[in-house]
Formats: C-alpha cells, sequence, structure tokens
C-alpha cells in the first residue's frame, strides 16, 4: 500500500502584492509538501474560513490597509482555535509581542530577517511549538509600539479587539464611506433588514448606537 502524504496548506496574507508574490514563490519553493495561497485582503481570507476553508498556518502581515493584522489574529481566534497564525513586520519600532501572543498567534517574525528564520518559525508552528523572538534566542521585546502605526490607540492589556464576522467588517467599510442602508443591501445583494440586523450586532460590539461613533471606534481599534 502506497502511503499518500498530505500536503501542508499555507495561507500567506498581504496587502504588498509584490511582496506577496515573492513569499509566495519562497515557501512554495522549500518543500515539496508545502501547497501555498496568497490572499491580499483580510476580508476574503476571512470569508473564506467563515465558510470552512482550513489552512495548517496562516502568515499574515502586521501593517496593512483593509485592517490590520492584531484584529485579524483576533477575528481568526475568535472563529477557530486551530488555525495557527504567524505574523510578519517590517515595523522599525518594537512590535507588540505582548498583544499578539494574548490574541492567539503562536509567532512573529521580523520582514527583516533571513529567509532561513522564517522558515524555521513555519516548521516550529507546523509542529505544535510557537515562535518569538524570545524563543529564538533574542532578547524579548516589550509589547508597546508606534500606536499610530498599527491601530490608532494602543490596546490595553485587559481588552481584546472587539470580533466582528467578515460581512459584518464589509458593512462596516461601506459605513465608513458614507452608504445608506439601501446602497448596502444593494451591493451586498442582501435585504435592507439583514443590513440593520449587521448594524446592530457591529453597535453592540463597538458599544456605540450611531454610525459616526461606530466609524470613530472602528478606525480607532484599527479595524478599518
Amino acid at each position: 500500500m502506497v502511503t499518500v502524504i498530505q500536503p501542508f496548506q499555507i495561507a500567506i496574507l498581504d496587502d504588498h502584492r509584490m511582496f506577496l508574490d515573492g513569499l509566495t514563490l519562497m515557501v512554495q519553493g522549500e518543500r515539496k509538501d508545502y501547497e501555498v495561497s496568497g490572499f491580499s485582503e483580510p476580508l476574503t481570507l476571512l470569508e473564506k474560513i467563515e465558510l470552512g476553508d482550513r489552512w495548517d498556518i496562516i502568515i499574515c502581515d502586521l501593517i496593512m490597509n483593509q485592517m490590520n493584522g492584531l484584529a485579524f489574529v483576533a477575528a481568526v481566534c475568535s472563529h477557530t482555535k486551530n488555525m495557527p497564525i504567524l505574523v510578519l513586520s517590517g515595523i522599525n519600532t518594537a512590535p507588540p509581542l505582548d498583544e499578539i501572543r494574548r490574541l492567539g498567534a503562536k509567532g512573529f517574525v521580523h520582514k527583516s530577517s533571513d529567509n532561513k528564520v522564517l522558515l524555521e518559525a513555519i516548521e516550529a508552528i507546523l509542529a505544535g511549538n510557537s515562535f518569538f523572538p524570545a524563543d529564538n534566542g533574542e532578547p524579548a521585546q516589550s509589547g508597546t509600539i508606534d500606536e499610530k502605526r498599527v491601530s490608532g490607540a494602543r490596546v490595553s492589556d485587559d481588552h481584546v479587539l472587539p470580533s466582528l464576522g467578515a460581512r459584518q467588517l464589509e458593512v462596516l467599510r461601506m459605513i465608513a464611506k458614507g452608504a445608506s442602508n439601501k446602497e448596502i443591501s444593494r451591493l451586498l445583494s442582501i435585504s435592507e433588514n439583514t443590513v440593520k440586523t449587521h448594524l446592530r450586532q457591529i453597535f453592540m460590539v463597538l458599544g456605540v448606537n450611531k454610525r459616526t461613533a461606530c466609524v470613530q471606534r472602528a478606525q480607532t481599534l484599527g479595524m478599518i
């Protein structure tokens, strides 16, 4: 009997297309049992996860225009605990390692690191371990960061980023652009009652009761 080895499914999320393509090719070419899918939009990947798609590891950028990496990690980990995430960043300030850990990610690698370090991190996480600077013999970084670069406001240690579903995030982004319930209904091909249901849930999660406050809160948290 021939044993068929299932490849490791790896998703890479980065909104810089050139970096995404290069990283995808590098990781894909490292091992024959790596099958890599590249995504440039967080919401697209979140939608696939909500529909039941699974990966053995997700590698995501920390700084993205559509949604920052902290919010993405929080959204994924609130949906499933069995999809490890490795966070990458090229920021020139101390990375928020404490928050990355607390939100549920399994590792962090700086984009200035050698390819070897990234591949070691992938293998460690696939083996069920974590991979942070302190785990790699480097001094642990503090959990501080230039707040404006990441989310507009530092998330305190006792506060987890609010979690919204992929469809709710789409509605939130449209609200931020000034779309009415009718316009959102038409663009998403859903009823206005469904839009209102999403709005009620978004308002509840963000702790607001008005559109303007909703947008301001979401911007503060780096969700849009």
